[in-house]
């Protein structure tokens, strides 16, 4: 029963710790919220202007980083 409650008083310790390292970056992804969305659709828009104006230069693009990700991925 000892090994039982040091291995759980350990496990909340870790918990507490990764909760204490996690709030400030849940606060700033709070705050910057907007922020990220609008950027977000903006380099959404110049991805599909961009795939419009070189539409075979983008599929050799995606070709390559499929490959590429394939490779890695092995």
């Amino acid at each position: 029963m000892e090994v039982m409650n040091k291995a759980t008083a350990r496990v909340h310790g870790a918990v507490d710790q990764v909760a204490n390292v996690a709030a400030p970056a849940a606060k700033w992804l709070e705050e910057q919220g907007d922020t990220l969305t609008v950027g977000g659709g903006k380099m959404l828009d110049n991805t599909v202007k961009y795939i419009a104006a070189h539409p075979l230069q983008s599929l050799a693009l995606a070709l390559a980083a499929g490959y590429l990700l394939s490779r890695l991925t092995r």
